[in-house]
């Protein structure tokens, strides 16, 4: 148990003034007479004041050997990590003319916060569409009166060509999640669209797009990257973009697009993808056949559903992915460039060299960002550049170093025998920094809204958060980590330790980390080995609060953050692996009998509230709230389970029934009675659906989650072919 901290006096001024006051009536017993608004009472409050700030001084003792003690144990205070994110910058709708480049570095603002553009960005006048062709079912055409011989009647299809009907479905970007479930051919259509002003210049407005870098902004619709075992899905995904054009004869043809560079990781985190466009304007194609019958037939790109915006698009792009068919996003949109929430400062001249050992220069800013600083120090009359190390000790004499303290913008030069020092009477330049950071830089969308020294023809859209800030840690936070550090030394050695450390790292935020030793991956579920001498497969999921069809999943950037941090920190022969648990599809329906009629509603939303809690992999899950058990034999789901938990919600009489399903590669698959899910060590259930009604019988899958077992799609492969809603 750590031993408290003692404050040396903790003696306040009216405590102060009290004691004062009793000292002088016992040396000077005459000056009970004196009233209180004598001037002697003045002096003694003047004197309590001066000693309370004398022993607010000596109170902060113990955090500057705090302080101490954390830096001989080489545990460094966690530095502000600042919000990223991604940001659009529209040029004026009046001209077919580009605007001006926006440079690297840029200054963007959010009230009193300051962000920095990473990148440059070419902004253009071009709005956004994404739709899909939304696969319809036999049960949907019925609805329409309509069936698949009608259209195969309607389209003239030959014998032996199957149409497969669809209509289009258009995304509204700032409201839902982009999802390609329910695409007939696994596919996003981008319209980029010119503005009303350009009606009848596109001609001249695709001449100036023709070979320009076009930014587009992607966000992933959650943090799902690292969803099975193979190693292989640990790789950034490959997102295929196309423009779509037609041939000499016609035809529809997809024209790769070149993908210049792209921080989303292929839609894995919030970034940028930078596409070349092709320099031959020809090749942009609208797509307007005039009759809506023939909009999307076949590989053509799906109606807008606005007439005029059809009339002006500048161009279509296709947006699809092959490792993940029915790949799902949060945020599509053009003219993105990526922002960080630091400000950004650049040739300072911060100090003059003064000759003397261990010199001392302010930067005028804190938090500096340590990985981006470039100090440079004038030598001869040009700048020289020093490097940065984190210590001074060691270091050869005619080192050209420092030492920097980002927390509070210090800058520490060596003494002339650990470390060069800077010459009397030169200069000390800073070339470039980033500071700042913390949650203060968690930015809503709409926060962002001008150009620091911005061009007037550029507009700012800022859709998408910025996520990911957090704040410095304190003396006492990092002092709460002694004892954790103590024990297992920054080094993992046992099981307990690589859960302790990969916890408490201070790179990427896990809430839960299990450790499977002896456990090797291969490249597909089948070729895991067990027991395999000096393998550890450390096991990962990131923080998450209980929520249905939401099971918290690793993305690509914690598995590598993590990976990097234990590296430094196994034993020398040690095979380490950071993987994600893979996740078992699973469904719960379930009939009750409730108490009350009046609030049967809210038990239902009850009863489904604590069935995903008790399947979640983070505390409250689980039996025993820590979580639904890993890496144990004998895991298994089970029915009679669920039902004694759904028995304990207030408000339920009675379990009528229960059923659990399994997803398998042929669908949905309701569990006999007694039949239990079995999980491998490696393996999470993942809660996709629940259903909760009142009545008796046996309960359906819930809805909007897939197809069971032997039920076939509502459409099969053939020409897809578009539904007209309403026929003149």
């Amino acid at each position: 148990m750590p031993l408290p901290v003692p404050n040396l006096d903790d003696r306040r001024f009216d405590d102060l003034v009290a004691e004062a006051k009793a000292r002088l009536i016992n040396h000077l017993p005459e000056l009970t007479q004196i009233s209180p608004g004598d001037p002697l009472h003045s002096f003694v409050d003047l004197f309590a004041w001066l000693t309370e700030t004398i022993l607010y001084r000596a109170n902060l003792i113990p955090e500057r050997q705090r302080r101490i003690i954390l830096n001989l144990l080489q545990i460094p205070v966690r530095a502000a990590r600042p919000a990223k994110g991604v940001v659009s910058v529209d040029a004026g709708p009046g001209s077919v003319l580009l605007s001006p480049l926006l440079i690297d570095g840029s200054q963007l603002r959010a009230n009193k916060q300051t962000l920095t553009a990473v990148g440059e960005l070419q902004p253009t006048n071009l709005t956004l569409q994404v739709l899909i062709k939304k696969k319809l079912g036999t049960a949907d055409l019925e609805a329409m009166g309509l069936t698949l011989q009608d259209l195969h009647e309607q389209f003239g299809l030959r014998k032996g060509e199957i149409p497969s009907p669809f209509q289009p479905y258009r995304f509204d970007l700032n409201m839902e999640t982009l999802r390609l479930t329910q695409s007939m051919d696994n596919s996003f259509y981008l319209a980029c669209i010119a503005p009303r002003q350009l009606e009848n210049k596109l001609d001249q407005l695709r001449n100036q797009l023709a070979g320009i870098i076009l930014n587009i902004g992607v966000a992933p619709a959650d943090d799902l990257p690292g969803e099975a075992i193979d190693r292989q899905k640990l790789k950034p995904r490959k997102l295929i973009w196309d423009l779509v054009s037609t041939g000499e004869e016609g035809e529809v043809i997809f024209l790769p697009l070149d993908v210049l560079a792209d921080s989303s990781s292929g839609g894995r985190q919030t970034g940028v993808v930078r596409l070349r466009l092709p320099k031959n304007p020809d090749l942009f194609q609208a797509f307007d056949p005039g009759d809506p019958m023939f909009n999307g037939v076949g590989d053509r790109p799906p109606e807008l559903a606005d007439e005029v915006e059809a009339g002006r698009v500048a161009f279509w792009l296709r947006l699809r992915c092959d490792e993940h068919p029915e790949l799902q996003l949060g945020y599509l949109g053009l003219n993105a460039v990526d922002v960080i929430a630091q400000g950004f400062k650049q040739d300072l001249v911060v100090g003059i060299g003064t000759g003397q050992p261990d010199q001392v220069v302010v930067l005028p800013d804190q938090h500096i960002d340590a990985a981006t600083i470039r100090l440079d120090v004038e030598e001869n009359g040009a700048w020289v550049r020093w490097q940065r190390v984190d210590f001074l000790g060691g270091q050869d004499s005619d080192a050209r170093i420092y030492r920097l303290d980002p927390q509070s913008g210090y800058v520490y030069f060596g003494n002339g025998t650990y470390g060069r020092r800077p010459p009397s009477g030169n200069r000390i330049r800073i070339a470039a920094y980033l500071f700042g950071g913390g949650s203060e830089g968690n930015l809503p969308g709409g926060t962002i809204k001008e150009i620091v020294d911005g061009s007037s023809r550029h507009k700012v859209r800022h859709e998408w958060p910025l996520r990911g800030g957090r704040d410095a840690e304190t003396v006492e936070e990092a002092e709460k980590r002694i004892p954790q550090f103590l024990t297992h030394r920054n080094r993992a050695v046992s099981m307990q330790d690589f859960k302790i450390i990969t916890e408490a790292n201070p790179v990427n935020p896990v809430s839960r980390a299990e450790v499977l030793a002896g456990f090797l991956p291969g490249a597909s579920i089948r070729a895991v080995r067990e027991n395999v001498p000096g393998v550890i497969s450390v096991f990962v999921i990131p923080p998450a609060d209980p929520a249905l069809g939401q099971t918290p999943k690793p993305s690509q950037g914690l598995l590598k953050d993590v990976f990097g941090y234990l590296l430094n920190r196994i034993l020398v022969g040690t095979e380490l692996y950071v993987l994600s648990p893979e996740y078992v599809p699973i469904a719960v329906s379930v009939k009750v009998q409730v108490l009350d009629v009046e609030t049967e509603q809210q038990t239902l939303l009850d009863v489904q509230q604590a069935i995903v809690e008790y399947l979640w992999p983070l505390p409250p899950g689980g039996a025993r709230g820590e979580g639904w058990p890993f890496g144990i034999p004998n895991n298994t789901v089970r029915a009679n389970e669920l039902t004694t938990l759904i028995a304990r919600v207030a408000g339920v009489r009675e379990v009528t029934t229960i059923s659990l399903f399994q997803r398998s590669k042929k669908g949905w698959r309701r569990l006999q009675d007694n039949e239990t899910i079995s999980l491998e060590k490696y393996q999470l259930p993942e809660l996709l659906g629940v259903r909760v009604e009142t009545g008796t019988g046996l309960p359906e899958l819930p809805e909007g989650i897939g197809l069971m077992e032997g039920q076939s799609p509502a459409s099969s492969r053939g020409i897809p072919v578009p539904v007209i809603r309403d026929i003149c």
